[in-house]
């Protein structure tokens, strides 16, 4: 098989062609080798074709405005008498298409890890007014980095566009994955939601809602609104169930909107798994340790539970063995000393403390109950809630919660454990006496507290420049 010649590269295998273009693996001739996709466009095939040159100038033109971790990369084009050459990121990790098909269903904490990133990709297309028309799993694409940690990233925009102007529009995109009002001619974009809710539905249960044996049987469930029914025996979680049957709306005013789907609770986009958030998650444990040392007990347990919300998801998220149990060990002694200073806050009276510096977060990420999505379960693999051991990393959950609670009474009135109660009848009634806590009132009440050191360097999810371009060359290097 011959392959085309591309100044500055060599070409290695196909991957994958279309009506009018082809992607082919290749690798740089100088410097690290690193790989790379292309994708070739025949001149040929579409100097006849108007709607085919429209959509490759869009695709050019938006991948070389759009940066972000959850988009393929476009890192050149260039051109010859015969074809047009546009050069991708290469993603190791196949498409999504490909993963559920060899793993059958897919767990439902994976596809709420993909779904984050999705969803974040989606975030910033909206904020640049720009809809992908084309979303499926075939143009999601996986790279596995070094660390085996998988990342999805949106491709192909052959389809997309501004959607600044209403009206008629022509068909476009995958039927089987196609928002009903667009067999109409008049849609915007809100199809992409469409597609997403048909995505998530295919991740969980193996098939696409509208799956069908022809194209004739697909149109006429399309046409017809069949009703789309979750698999009785399936067990999702509520907040999941709650989402895709959102998405799933044939009626576009009915479906949900995107700042709803932005902000569903179950999705909890905010503290997804990221660079970001763990490099927020590490700021917020060193004031709080800070605070801590300094006696500042209420400030010190606002800034351990807003720290532990962003850090919770990104310890599940590691996929490394040996950084995800080191991280555990000090995301449990982060649990423990603001499950102490809770109990220290609890004891003292509301008088001895202005009530401002009571005042804290409500609760932690892995408060959450299972009907928003525990969002220390909610990561790359099966891992169980991170934060009740760092040993034994076991999830034990009552009624859909996490065993664990830290500053779960932060910001509530303090305990009147120990004291005296009337009730409305003006009997008193004698409240037990709190049990000694197992941490020792002498380590309970100290001010000098000794903490792991939490850096951003402890995980994969971040790394600085020079380590990230090391990671991604050693994922994707012929050697």
């Amino acid at each position: 098989m011959s392959f085309p010649k591309i100044e500055g590269y060599i070409v290695t295998e196909k991957l994958g062609s279309g009506s009018y273009s082809t992607v082919y693996k290749a690798y740089t001739k100088v410097g690290a080798r690193t790989i790379v996709a292309i994708k070739c466009v025949d001149k040929s095939r579409i100097k006849n074709s108007g709607s085919a040159v429209d959509n490759l100038i869009t695709e050019i033109r938006l991948l070389k405005t759009l940066s972000h971790p959850h988009i393929v990369q476009m890192k050149n084009f260039t051109w010859d008498d015969r074809n047009i050459y546009i050069i991708m990121e290469f993603c190791c990790g196949g498409d999504l298409s490909k993963y559920i098909h060899k793993y059958g269903r897919v767990p439902e904490q994976r596809v709420l890890y993909f779904l984050q990133q999705l969803a974040s990709a989606l975030k910033f297309l909206r904020e640049k007014g720009v809809v992908h028309m084309d979303l499926k799993p075939h143009n999601l694409l996986l790279h596995k980095d070094s660390n085996g940690r998988y990342v999805l990233k949106v491709a192909d925009f052959g389809f997309a566009q501004h959607m600044s102007v209403s009206g008629a529009r022509s068909v476009r995109g995958s039927p089987l994955y196609m928002a009903p009002e667009m067999l109409a001619g008049e849609y915007d974009a809100r199809v992409d939601l469409w597609s997403v809710g048909v995505i998530m539905y295919e991740c969980l249960f193996g098939k696409a809602p509208y799956s069908s044996n022809t194209f004739k049987e697909l149109v006429d469930k399309i046409q017809k609104r069949a009703p789309i029914e979750i698999p009785p025996k399936s067990s999702i979680s509520p907040g999941c169930r709650d989402l895709l049957t959102r998405l799933l709306r044939h009626d576009p005013d009915s479906r949900i909107s995107y700042e709803d789907f932005f902000n569903h609770p179950y999705l909890d986009l905010e503290y997804m798994p990221s660079k970001e958030n763990y490099e927020k998650a590490v700021s917020l444990i060193k004031q709080a340790v800070e605070w801590d040392c300094a006696g500042r007990a209420p400030d010190a347990l606002a800034a351990y539970s807003h720290g532990l919300r962003y850090l919770v998801p990104c310890v599940g998220a590691e996929s490394d063995a040996d950084r995800r149990g080191a991280l555990a060990a000090k995301l449990a002694r982060y649990m423990e000393r603001a499950e102490e200073l809770k109990l220290m806050l609890r004891g003292e009276s509301p008088r001895d403390l202005p009530a401002a510096e009571v005042s804290a977060p409500q609760e932690v990420s892995c408060q959450h109950s299972r009907a928003n999505g525990p969002i220390a379960n909610r990561t790359l693999a099966c891992n169980p809630c991170v934060c009740t051991s760092a040993q034994t990393n076991s999830s034990s959950s009552e009624n859909g919660r996490c065993s664990c609670s830290v500053a779960q009474d932060a910001g509530k009135e303090p305990s009147t454990q120990g004291q005296d109660k009337t009730n409305s009848s003006g009997s008193v009634q004698s409240s037990p006496k709190p049990s000694r806590s197992h941490f020792g009132l002498k380590r309970l009440f100290t001010r000098q507290v000794t903490l792991p050191y939490l850096d951003s360097k402890d995980s994969s999810i971040t790394a600085d420049q020079a380590e990230k371009k090391s990671n991604e060359n050693d994922a994707c290097r012929i050697t």
